[in-house]
């Protein structure tokens, strides 16, 4: 996937998700990944995590399959893969255009805010091998998300966390990083909090 400079690179990934929304029928997650850019790991974990905390969320499984994504991702970005690969299942699952079209929309100006506090900070943490923890952490955090889907707004806390972490990959910000690190320890604390 090229890098845009105009628009920035979250609203960029906006704008390929309503192209992929564009049609009849529903979309599969294969077609979606595709239109991404098999090749782009990062930005399929911004994506999927996006979508996470947009009002899509509320269809029932589809913040799992979102976390289902992001951990595949992550987990190959770790390893060092270049390219996404995604299980027959998942690749298969479907969804309405129209739905997929509404999460576009609602993440339009959230997307022009985060591509306004982007910048080239601590990029090392952003580069291998720094970046490895990071990606590791995303996994942990998507194998979460099944069961916070139990616990009303807790998986699109998780989401915001993950969607800092992959911002920060995407465009070599360490702020970004580190401020998902401090997400997670916040949605953890919430979660341990209405827990017990």
């Amino acid at each position: 996937m090229n890098e845009p400079s105009e628009p920035g690179e979250v609203e960029s990934l906006v704008e390929t998700v309503e192209s992929a929304a564009e049609g009849d029928g529903d979309v599969s997650v294969g077609e979606l990944v595709e239109t991404i850019g098999n090749d782009a790991l990062a930005s399929l974990m911004l994506v999927s995590s996006l979508i996470m905390v947009s009002p899509a969320s509320g269809i029932p499984g589809l913040s799992t399959a979102g976390a289902t994504i992001v951990a595949l991702a992550a987990i190959q970005l770790a390893v060092g893969r270049h390219t996404m690969w995604l299980p027959g299942f998942l690749a298969k699952r479907r969804v309405a255009r129209s739905r997929l079209h509404k999460a576009a929309d609602w993440l339009d100006k959230p997307a022009r805010f985060l591509d306004r506090i982007t910048g080239q900070r601590l990029s090392f943490l952003a580069a291998r091998p720094f970046s490895i923890a990071p990606a590791l952490l995303c996994v942990l955090i998507a194998l979460c998300v099944p069961f916070l889907e139990l616990i009303p707004f807790s998986a699109s806390i998780a989401g915001s966390a993950i969607a800092f972490i992959a911002l920060g990959l995407v465009a070599r910000d360490g702020v970004l990083i580190i401020l998902g690190l401090l997400a997670t320890l916040g949605a953890a604390t919430l979660v341990w909090t209405v827990a017990t």
